[in-house]
């Protein structure tokens, strides 16, 4: 199980702009039955908020992972919503939700599902995969950081963070040179 089996580049969003958790899962239950034809977005809406009823889908550190059960669902699939602001999701550390990753799931699907949420709140919980998500600036890059391996996420962010050797870099002699 891994996220491309769940995720396509149509069902990512970058800087989605709600003012509450509600208004958050109702543009994403748009967004997701806009891409699934057999799914209606009122249905997903109400799935979702129901489930939110239960108890936060709040993991902590900002991230979410709203999840339901539906009739018309055939396969597991997510969607990956990056909030331009914090949103209040009665997290236990208090710490707005800026990451919402959805999940919709057929209603007799068990052992998958819990397959899924596990392997998705494990990738949550590295926080180099989580900034990777947040510093996306378009769907391309966004998909992209959501497919990375949780290594590989690592691995950029080291790559992006590690100081120039100066002993490798090419001083000025060496660019007149070439």
């Amino acid at each position: 199980m891994n996220i491309n089996s769940i995720l396509a580049p149509e069902r990512v969003v970058t800087q989605l702009s709600a003012s509450s958790k509600k208004r958050a899962i109702e543009l994403a239950a748009r967004h997701l039955a806009g891409t699934l034809p057999q799914l209606d977005s009122t249905e997903v809406y109400r799935a979702l908020i129901e489930r939110e009823r239960l108890g936060t889908t709040a993991l902590g550190e900002g991230v979410a992972l709203p999840h339901c059960r539906l009739p018309g669902c055939q396969s597991i699939v997510g969607g990956l919503f990056v909030c331009e602001q914090g949103l209040d999701f009665s997290a236990l550390d208090d710490i707005p939700v800026r990451i919402m990753f959805v999940l919709l799931v057929p209603e007799t699907e068990d052992r998958d599902h819990v397959k899924t949420l596990a392997m998705l709140a494990s990738h949550l919980q590295s926080p180099d995969y989580r900034q990777g998500l947040l510093d996306a600036k378009d769907r391309q890059s966004l998909f992209a950081a959501a497919t990375l391996p949780v290594a590989a996420a690592t691995d950029v962010k080291q790559a992006n963070s590690s100081p120039v050797d100066a002993s490798s870099a090419p001083n000025q002699d060496d660019r007149s040179a070439r």
